[in-house]
């Protein structure tokens, strides 16, 4: 077997990690878990509603628009776009959660990293947790449609204002 046949192996072998690592790794996590810069215990600032798609190749793209619904009644039309490592697939999907130590509404504003991953079969539902440098953590979760394989690594979501 030379080098090429061998290189033609790689993604074989990495999809296959990725599955045994999401299958068999992993903890649960929370608003009290996803930032442990920013404490525990952060208060409960709103929700949000979010529609988007995921387009990947070993690197997912993805984008999508929602609504922030903080406790006061404000609503707040947002945008998002992001990328993820190590994923491979097409799926669209609805995203509904909480936000978490939201004390300004500008600091939802700005980039948000978490860990995901797993299979995401034809339509499956799932957990999404995200902070940012603000200690915002959103918890979430999401309706999908499609096929995707990702790893366990983290990604990063850039939310704006519409």
């Amino acid at each position: 077997m030379n080098a090429s046949q061998r290189m033609n192996y790689v993604p074989g072998i990495a999809a296959s990690l990725c599955v045994a690592v999401s299958l068999f790794g992993g903890s649960p996590v929370s608003a009290q878990t996803a930032n442990a810069e920013c404490g525990t215990d952060l208060p409960l600032s709103g929700t949000i509603d979010f529609n988007g798609q995921t387009v990947s190749n070993q690197v997912g793209a993805r984008w999508g628009q929602g609504v922030l619904k903080l406790n006061d009644g404000q609503q707040l039309p947002f945008s998002a776009i992001g990328v993820k490592p190590l994923e491979s697939g097409v799926r669209v999907g609805e995203i509904e959660g909480e936000v978490y130590g939201l004390t300004d509404p500008l600091s939802f504003v700005g980039q948000y990293t978490g860990v995901a991953g797993g299979i995401v079969p034809v339509q499956s539902d799932g957990d999404i947790v995200l902070a940012n440098s603000s200690c915002v953590v959103i918890v979430a979760r999401h309706k999908s449609t499609g096929v995707t394989l990702s790893a366990p690594v983290g990604q990063k979501v850039r939310i704006q204002y519409r």
